[in-house]
């Protein structure tokens, strides 16, 4: 499990935890983001999940005793990494909660901050920081896709750094 906290920790805060402003020092923090929905921003508030991870490059994560690798993320984590969910409220705030809906997950994670959606760039500001997604939203607004850079630890503890989609399906 260990050789996999990379991963926990880029996905669940989804590169919220980048090097920039001094959490003690508030006053250089981005200002959270408020203001009245916009229709698509309306559309946008609800819950999602996680649903699938896939990288550009091929990792084995897997300590299955066999040389596996694959572009094919999701399905290489343990359940309680996989269940990484976003709230967006109507009130612009959000939570990323992690290993809350699976039993006896240890390592439970939230983290919770502001948000917008304009155009196909979803703004997050939360743990002094303010990031930017390119997603992709299907038509029917039942699933996003966000792309982002990540470093995975192998199973023989290699580090691997290669761009991955993730996928969150509307629950």
């Amino acid at each position: 499990m260990k050789k996999t906290s990379i991963i926990i920790s880029s996905i669940l805060l989804i590169s919220l935890l980048m090097v920039g402003c001094d959490v003690n020092d508030e006053s250089s923090c981005p200002s959270d983001l408020s203001g009245e929905l916009s229709t698509t921003e309306s559309d946008f508030v609800g819950t999602w999940a996680l649903t699938d991870m896939v990288s550009a490059e091929e990792v084995d994560l897997t300590d299955d005793n066999m040389n596996n690798p694959s572009t094919n993320i999701f399905p290489q984590l343990p359940e309680c990494q996989q269940d990484v969910v976003y709230e967006f409220k109507s009130d612009r705030t959000f939570s990323i909660k992690q290993a809350y809906n699976v039993a006896g997950c240890q390592n439970k994670g939230i983290v919770e901050g502001t948000w917008k959606l304009s155009g196909d760039q979803l703004t997050l500001v939360a743990l002094c920081t303010s990031q930017v997604y390119n997603v992709d939203i299907n038509t029917e607004n039942t699933l996003f896709t966000l792309e982002d850079r990540y470093k995975f630890n192998d199973v023989l503890g290699v580090v691997i750094t290669s761009d991955a989609t993730l996928t969150y399906e509307r629950m």
